[in-house]
């Protein structure tokens, strides 16, 4: 049912070159229970178009197609492809994303519950794609799903900024999610309050964390609702962000299609020159959100940057593929901003790095660390029904192995995710 002319939720798609990973993340969408809500695809395609992908969903008027009248950077496509957006909710999708069918049901109906939260938040399943032509790969169930709640916008602005917690650690994995519209909702109300003061919603560096803070500036009641709704499927060459990480050319090459100068962007960077890695970009983005805004949530928070230079010491050992550059030159940056830090600060750099290991350290949302018994019995091609019985019922974590013998097709692995999620809710009480 739509409400006051518009969509409760809108999927934003911005995409670029995936055409076989977009028709299945749209197979998805299609069928979503319920009417409410609307598809919104950017193609910022440069060698794949995907009209013909999409025109197969558009005698249905809940898929919209788009296409920018000349190949645009990353967050120009995002801010392209939201303004068409008319949804109550707003969330930014990619290919990889595979929603459970109920997605948007489950939101509507906790956003009702909740008096419409500021903010929804999510977990999500992950697929590693081994074989992408034939579209096959693991999975095993991963994030225990729990009661809905309610988290600070403040309190999770004042976690992103104290950077003592890593970007993407396995320990906090599920607070990857919270604050962001990129695999996240957030309210049209905040949006528009985010366009009116900024002037756009995504801003190069990192426009996923730089749209985060302004929607967190913003808010007040965001909403965990405590299950994955969707399938995120990872491999080689699937991932954007992943390869600027740890390859210099491919973040000279990001860089340069979205700064205007690149020589004047790496030196104002938080730790000025050094641009590897995503925690100094991201840092760097922090700061200049903050120094934008004079009110809001953001006029209680301070950038710990002597965490962020800990951070940037570990991406700098996660290069990979260094092209031209000299791996000496970055070092060597690193080491005079150190010494430029008081003896507290350097303390502070010191810890994260020596505490880097404990982020690999398992979160208590993971099902298999999630307080129940481990047993080492394997049962393969178990169910997922039968898999959610072991689970909840006998309260016993089978081996973290695969569902199935063999690799799995994409489709048959979201059948899995699907059904385990339905039974285990069902058995939680959720």
């Amino acid at each position: 049912m739509i409400m006051n002319g518009r969509p409760f939720l809108s999927y934003v798609l911005p995409t670029r070159d995936r055409p076989q990973l977009l028709k299945k993340c749209l197979q998805y969408l299609d069928a979503q229970e319920g009417d409410d809500y609307e598809v919104i695809v950017s193609d910022n395609s440069i060698i794949k178009p995907c009209k013909d992908v999409v025109s197969q969903f558009l005698n249905d008027n809940k898929f919209k197609y788009f296409r920018p009248a000349e190949p645009l950077s990353m967050p120009d496509n995002w801010e392209f492809a939201i303004e068409k957006a008319q949804g109550q909710y707003i969330t930014v999708i990619n290919e990889k994303f595979l929603f459970h069918p109920r997605a948007t049901g489950v939101l509507h109906a906790l956003a009702n519950e909740f008096s419409t939260p500021d903010i929804l938040s999510w977990q999500y399943e992950h697929f590693a794609m081994s074989d992408g032509e034939g579209q096959r790969g693991t999975y095993h169930p991963l994030i225990k799903p729990v009661m809905p709640s309610v988290y600070s916008a403040l309190q999770e602005l004042k976690r992103r900024f104290d950077f003592i917690d890593p970007l993407f650690g396995r320990s906090t994995q599920e607070k990857i999610s919270f604050g962001k519209i990129y695999s996240g909702a957030v309210n049209r109300k905040i949006v528009e309050k985010i366009k009116q003061y900024y002037g756009r919603v995504f801003v190069p560096m990192s426009p996923d964390f730089t749209s985060m803070v302004c929607a967190l500036n913003f808010s007040d009641v965001c909403l965990e609702v405590g299950r994955s709704l969707m399938m995120v499927v990872s491999g080689e060459n699937i991932s954007n962000g992943e390869s600027t990480k740890v390859s210099l050319p491919a973040a000279k090459r990001f860089l340069k299609e979205t700064t205007t100068n690149f020589s004047q962007y790496i030196s104002q960077l938080v730790v000025p020159g050094f641009w590897l890695g995503h925690n100094i970009f991201i840092a760097s983005d922090y700061a200049r959100i903050k120094a934008k805004y004079s009110t809001g949530n953001l006029s209680n928070v301070k950038l710990n940057i002597a965490a962020a230079l800990g951070w940037a010491m570990i991406d700098y050992e996660q290069v990979t593929d260094w092209g031209n550059e000299d791996p000496a030159h970055f070092k060597k940056i690193l080491d005079d901003f150190y010494v430029l830090l008081t003896g507290e600060e350097q303390a502070i750099t010191d810890s994260i790095i020596e505490q880097n290991e404990k982020t690999r350290q398992p979160s208590p949302r993971e099902i298999y660390h999630s307080g129940l018994t481990k047993s080492d019995t394997y049962i393969p091609n178990i169910s997922p029904e039968e898999l959610a019985h072991y689970h909840w019922e006998k309260q016993l974590a089978l081996p973290r192995k695969p569902v199935s013998t063999n690799p799995q097709h994409l489709d048959d692995a979201m059948d899995f995710y699907i059904r385990y999620t339905n039974r285990s809710v069902q058995l939680l009480g959720l």
